[in-house]
């Protein structure tokens, strides 16, 4: 039978993906942060700009997780 252990080791080496996927989102967001804000379109930005904090955090604190 499995050890817990073992099952949540292998169900992190499963999801790592998710952690690079949640850093390229959070550059495209960064990138149109950058466009709307040369666009003089500050509300976007700022949404944009709160959307790429919370996904680069997330991504940040996944990675810390998965690694130990």
């Amino acid at each position: 039978m499995l050890s817990i252990a073992t099952v949540a080791q292998e169900s992190q080496d499963d999801s790592l993906w998710l952690v690079y996927l949640m850093f390229i989102v959070a550059g495209l967001l960064v990138g149109g942060t950058w466009s709307a804000h040369q666009a003089e379109n500050r509300g976007l930005a700022i949404f944009l700009a709160l959307c790429a904090i919370v996904s680069l955090a997330g991504a940040v604190f996944w990675m810390m997780g998965a690694m130990g």
